[in-house]
């Protein structure tokens, strides 16, 4: 399926959604009640909530494209409403559920991170301590004056590296979680700890890493019994274990050149920080853990003045609403504090939300990589529409968006500039997608235009007679550029590198070097030296570099990529 193109998909998940939506339409009636909770018809007040969720959901699933999507909302104790929606497996045509297992991705991180926190509270481990006092063999090259901590590790405060060189999210060999720590130790800090934020997937890592080593007992395991238990999590595991890979989801990846193909489905060796399994039922529970004040189904799984230090934002100043706390990303929804985290590994995309002072929340999974923006704007308005509906006020609408018509569509293709601003209009498939500036589809809603696409939503453009306004910005429309010569000097340097599961892109663009990593992620690169790159100051892998390996010929044979090798693809 590697090489099928958007238009086979499109087909083949169109006519699988209708197939099950009509079978599902007629064996569900509300009311029903199943001993296996694949479906948990709305509760109370909130049946015309899940009614206006449902049609944005199949909105959002016949407009993204999306194969499986599976939802639940929770009031306090109860479970409001949970299904699915779409295939789990188009070839088998198996439907999703409420049950249906999904990767969690980095959700994954609050259950380590609260794993921590048992052994704070029980006086075990110092969040304020080296974490060298509990991994004397953590040893990466730190030039401050200050040691790493529980605390900054955390909170994506320590300065380490995004990614470990092995066991990261692009190394499919699944290498032991002790020689993916051990790796750490040929890096170097790119920030003094407490300084950045700077989200690290190796240092959540390595906070798996010391509950392993200190308790003397593999990381899922432990993980498992000590926080999965007593908050009733029977689908959720840390670890492929057959009863829940039985009922795992298949997903899909995509490019913006429009191929399809399965998810790859290894193990990361970084399995703390993104390698849990769950089902939107399972963080159901988790979410009314929380809200109970730690006090799970099966067992009190923390403190509530724990769980408190967890929802403060850390090296904040005093009263910020927002920032990462212990674990937990914190915001702010219709003036509530809003805890969760999202999560993205290879075909999933999931959003956990929750407001604890009215003890609302939401889960939601879709089976689509990179999809995480159509999740979260969902997992948001499904938040609102429960406050609603809890304080007995209208139910607020969501505007959706529809495709341009076909005239538009083919007026509006081609390059625009505003000064040294530009990016492309481009027609596909009788759609209009944007790129140059991220990657979206360009459509309607109500009298103006709206980039609304898998990867982002929101940036809104006016037509006015020959120009376009977009982020205060008058762009017009411009002659294609010839397409560029590659100067001597990065003859060598531009291809692409990695896996095909994977594939890191270097090209010349606007007169610069640019990596293209993680599929959907472009960056321009500032040039150190002859084979040295940093990316910018922003996105994924701020404050790190690429060092390219050239052989005798000049020709980069690997490069570097924030501590990640990558090989060549291909040689001339």
């Amino acid at each position: 399926m590697t090489k099928n193109n958007l238009s086979l998909f499109r087909k083949i998940f169109v006519f699988l959604f209708i197939a099950f939506s009509l079978t599902i339409a007629g064996c569900r009636q509300p009311g029903d009640s199943t001993a296996s909770q694949e479906v948990i018809e709305p509760q109370d007040r909130y049946g015309e909530v899940a009614e206006r969720l449902e049609k944005i959901i199949r909105h959002e699933m016949a407009a993204k494209e999306l194969p499986a999507f599976s939802i639940s909302l929770i009031d306090d104790q109860e479970i409001v409403w949970a299904r699915g929606f779409g295939m789990t497996d188009p070839d088998a045509q198996l439907p999703a559920t409420a049950e249906t297992v999904y990767r969690i991705g980095s959700v994954s991180k609050l259950f380590t991170d609260i794993g921590i926190m048992q052994l704070v509270e029980k006086g075990e481990l110092d969040l304020d301590a080296p974490v060298t006092d509990y991994l004397p063999d953590f040893r990466p090259e730190n030039p401050f004056d200050k040691p790493i901590t529980l605390r900054q590790l955390t909170s994506h405060r320590s300065g380490l590296v995004r990614e470990p060189p092995l066991g990261n999210y692009f190394d499919d060999t699944e290498p032991s979680l002790s020689a993916t720590i051990a790796s750490l130790n040929r890096t170097k800090l790119i920030y003094e700890p407490e300084t950045h934020t700077k989200y690290s997937n190796a240092g959540i890592a390595v906070v798996g890493y010391v509950l392993e080593k200190t308790q003397g007992q593999p990381f899922a395991e432990y993980l498992k019994q000590a926080v999965l238990v007593p908050t009733d999590m029977e689908s959720s595991s840390f670890e492929p274990e057959e009863s829940i890979i039985d009922k795992l989801a298949k997903a899909y990846m995509w490019t913006i050149d429009g191929r399809v193909f399965r998810a790859p489905t290894f193990e990361l060796g970084m399995a703390p920080c993104g390698c849990m399994y769950s089902t939107v039922i399972d963080l159901g529970k988790f979410l009314s853990t929380l809200f109970n004040g730690g006090n799970g189904p099966e067992g009190r799984m923390l403190q509530p003045e724990t769980l408190e230090q967890m929802w403060t934002p850390q090296y904040a100043k005093p009263g910020a609403k927002q920032g990462y706390g212990i674990g937990f990303a914190i915001s702010e929804l219709n003036g509530h504090r809003k805890i969760g985290h999202g999560g993205a590994i290879y075909g999933f995309a999931t959003q956990l939300s929750g407001l604890t002072d009215v003890k609302l929340g939401v889960s939601a999974v879709s089976t689509l990589d990179a999809t995480n923006s159509v999740v979260t704007r969902i997992a948001d308005h499904a938040l609102k529409l429960m406050l609603a509906a809890k304080e007995n006020a209208s139910l607020p609408d969501l505007m959706l968006s529809t495709p341009l018509a076909t005239d538009l569509v083919e007026k509006l293709q081609g390059r625009w500039a505003s000064g040294e601003n530009k990016f492309d209009l481009i027609g596909r498939e009788g759609r209009l997608y944007i790129t140059g500036q991220g990657f979206a589809e360009v459509k309607s809603l109500g009298d103006t235009l709206i980039l609304d696409g898998r990867l982002a939503y929101g940036t809104q453009i006016e037509v006015e007679d020959d120009h376009l306004i977009m982020n205060g910005k008058t762009y017009a429309i411009i002659a294609p550029s010839e397409p560029e010569s590659v100067p001597d000097k990065w003859q060598g340097l531009t291809g692409e590198y990695g896996w095909d599961h994977n594939i890191l892109f270097i090209t010349v663009k606007e007169g610069k070097l640019h990596a293209l990593i993680e599929w959907f992620f472009p960056y321009p690169l500032e040039e150190i030296s002859e084979d040295v790159y940093a990316f910018p100051d922003y996105g994924l892998y701020h404050g790190e570099r690429l060092i390219f390996h050239r052989d005798d010929r000049g020709l980069a044979t690997e490069v570097e990529a924030a501590s990640v090798v990558f090989k060549r693809r291909t040689a001339d």
